[in-house]
């Protein structure tokens, strides 16, 4: 009997599996405010990868194809998956819940993707000391440039970053999609 207990129990700890990725940074626990005006605590995601990104609606730069590859990205990864899709607005005194709202009804094609804001000072602290990436604040000038990375966060089912990878990459759907997928075989 002890033999056979010993024998399942090898075989369930040589089924888990760890992928062969970084556990670089954890995503802080801050609270934003989605667009249906309702908090949300970014330790909520856990249970789910999460993939994030850092954009604005007024943005005339790489925001719209960073959009677009999310849009991509969502069609790529199993409905029924425990995957998160979020947009962290660098320009909260446009983007308002209202705004984002808006937003979300044109370009959101998967009820798991939320879209978030907060105070500026918060937003450009996570994106800096939370997710490593760069941030600036913005001035509410029309058609401003705002600093902000154009990658992709991706974090495990605990919340933790595991790899970032640029928007801007022919491949970055493929890739990003890989990640996923091998983050939601780990236990």
């Amino acid at each position: 009997m002890r033999r056979a207990l010993a024998v399942v129990a090898f075989l369930a700890l040589s089924c888990r599996h760890e992928a062969d990725l970084p556990k670089l940074f954890p995503v802080p626990d801050t609270q934003l405010v989605a667009e249906n005006g309702k908090p949300l605590h970014l330790a909520q995601l856990n249970g789910n990868v999460t993939i994030y990104d850092f954009i604005f609606t007024n943005c005339a730069g790489t925001c719209p194809m960073m959009t677009a590859t999310m849009r991509r990205l969502t069609t790529k990864i199993d409905k029924k998956a425990n995957v998160r899709f979020v947009s962290i607005s660098v320009d909260p005194a446009r983007d308002t819940p209202a705004v984002l709202r808006e937003y979300a009804a044109k370009v959101r094609n998967d009820d798991r993707w939320i879209f978030l804001t907060g105070d500026e000072k918060t937003i450009v602290n996570l994106s800096i000391n939370g997710f490593k990436l760069a941030a600036g604040g913005s001035t509410g000038q029309p058609n401003e440039a705002i600093l902000h990375s154009a990658k992709f966060a991706v974090a495990d089912k605990h919340g933790v970053i595991r790899d970032y990878y640029g928007a801007e990459n022919d491949d970055s759907v493929d890739h990003v999609t890989r990640v996923v997928n091998e983050l939601l075989r780990e236990e």
